[in-house]
């Protein structure tokens, strides 16, 4: 019975994190982001999709100088990020370094 309960309120919980996860799209173009600055929540999706005629490099940096480094992102791609723990960082574009834009997960 008592493993019967945590199970359930396993996918109680389970089930209401994920439904409020959200999908956010970033926009690069002209070689910026189009929003200087970015709040979300623990389990959100960000979509960067590159609307340039350029290629471009995302990478996350954390407040440790931690950087995740997602390659490559030619034009018409897109790059999909979750976040998983709450924090400030820094997004950038490895190429084009005047592409900053600072994202607060909470």
């Amino acid at each position: 019975m008592r493993k019967s309960l945590l199970i359930a309120l396993f996918l109680v919980i389970g089930g209401a994190v994920a439904a409020h996860a959200s999908a956010i799209s970033v926009v690069q173009s002209h070689q910026t982001f189009d929003r200087p600055q970015l709040t979300v929540r623990v389990g959100d999706t960000i979509d960067f999709l590159n609307n340039d005629t350029v290629t471009h490099n995302i990478q996350i940096v954390d407040a440790s100088n931690s950087i995740n480094d997602k390659g490559l992102q030619k034009p018409g791609e897109k790059v999909t990020v979750t976040m998983s723990t709450p924090g400030q960082y820094k997004v950038r574009c490895a190429i084009h370094p005047k592409m900053r834009m600072t994202l607060v997960v909470q």
